[in-house]
């Protein structure tokens, strides 16, 4: 799982995905004009 932080439309965010789909996500953001300003790799128990 990766740990994602970003701050779109005056707020912050955070979500988990899957590795796999952090990359994509990522972009996703960004592409919405999201400041992805944190992003971590962390153990899903």
């Amino acid at each position: 799982m990766v740990l994602i932080k970003w701050f779109a439309q005056g707020r912050r965010s955070e979500e988990k995905v899957p590795l796999s789909y952090a990359r994509h996500r990522k972009i996703e953001l960004e592409s919405q004009g999201a400041i992805v300003y944190w992003s971590e790799r962390v153990i899903a128990f």
